[in-house]
């Protein structure tokens, strides 16, 4: 679980972002909208410590400054917009997931190779497992740095639009995969331009305008707040009858 409270941060001595309250349950899906620069990313790199804050950030009870690298490696786990291509192949990326949980001797033991069968199991990439990160398509190298993080065994993920380069049926697909998550307890956060699948696929969502939270809730709380919804995002969303809509809420004036 994250929790905040006056939470100050930005980039070169510039606050970009003012949260007052704020968290993030285990067990749920939470997805955080909002327009280009409104600090949906700051607000995931403030949690995951990329970039300093003031304030209080809580991270399964324990303050998030007082960490060590590697034991906030083991609560937390982040994935970027922006992800390298490095020079190795997918099974030795979702290896390194395993980095913060090995011994002294940093050698992969049982446990850590069933935790990355089983991300890469998840995420559909063990036929890519001996390709070259070089090789994949963009899609493929977002599932395999997902899988990165899901080994990682860490009871929060972070995800920064996680679904910008899958096709629609990865989309539902990862959905789906991230509410199994919470389901098993863990606190999943992510931020999204894609305004149906997070309104549909989340349990809140917390909307973003200006550096801070404009309104927070279950989806369909927050969708009722059409006038809200309109000064932040410039569109609303609701909520549609018809069967067999993969997204029910769809995108409205």
């Amino acid at each position: 679980m994250l929790e905040l409270s006056n939470v100050t941060s930005g980039y070169g001595g510039a606050f970009a972002l003012n949260v007052p309250a704020l968290d993030f349950p285990d067990g749920c899906v939470t997805a955080i909208v909002g327009k280009n620069g409104c600090g949906k990313s700051t607000l995931l790199k403030t949690l995951a410590a990329i970039i300093p804050h003031q304030g209080s950030v809580l991270v399964d009870g324990r303050e998030l400054g007082g960490l060590s690298h590697t034991e906030r490696a083991r609560h937390v786990a982040y994935l970027p917009q922006q992800l390298p291509v490095a020079a190795m192949d997918v099974v030795t990326l979702v290896r390194h997931g395993r980095f913060a949980r090995m011994g002294a001797s940093k050698v992969l033991g049982p446990t850590d190779n069933e935790a990355v069968r089983d991300a890469m199991e998840a995420t559909g990439t063990g036929e890519l497992a001996t390709k070259r990160l070089a090789e994949v398509s963009g899609g493929e190298l977002q599932r395999a740095y997902l899988a990165m993080v899901i080994a990682q065994g860490a009871r929060t993920l972070l995800l920064d639009e996680p679904a910008s380069h899958l096709d629609p049926y990865r989309q539902v697909e990862l959905m789906a995969l991230l509410a199994r998550l919470a389901e098993g307890g863990r606190c999943v956060v992510l931020a999204s331009h894609d305004l149906p699948s997070a309104f549909s696929a989340a349990g809140r969502v917390v909307v973003m305008r200006r550096g801070t939270v404009a309104c927070c809730g279950p989806p369909a709380e927050v969708a009722a707040r059409t006038g809200e919804l309109r000064r932040a995002l410039g569109v609303t969303v609701r909520r549609e009858q018809a069967e067999g809509l993969l997204w029910p809420y769809v995108l409205a004036r």
